[in-house]
């Protein structure tokens, strides 16, 4: 049985986005064997998508995207003010 996620981080400007995604994407090399890990972007969303064999490490795998992707907004927010954070968006 094959386990799918998403989920889906709207940004408030171009360059949030890029740097996010630039930190973001060393991290994701060396997940574990039989899960896959793709990162799109949809206009201003930013979208990540995970299928693994087991419910578990689909959902490890995006607890610990959230966990970076929370670290990089407090580091953004002290460097750059309050203006450009992470968003909430509705459903995909």
């Amino acid at each position: 049985m094959k386990t799918r996620a998403a989920l889906s981080l709207g940004l408030s400007t171009a360059k949030a986005m890029e740097s996010l995604r630039s930190v973001l994407a060393p991290d994701n090399v060396g997940i574990p064997r039989g899960t896959r890990l793709s990162m799109e972007v949809m206009e201003s969303t930013l979208v990540f998508d995970v299928e693994s064999a087991s419910a578990s490490t689909a959902l490890s795998t995006l607890l610990a995207l959230l966990r970076d992707i929370t670290l990089f907004q407090e580091v953004w927010l002290l460097s750059h003010g309050h203006g450009g954070g992470v968003r909430r968006v509705g459903k995909r």
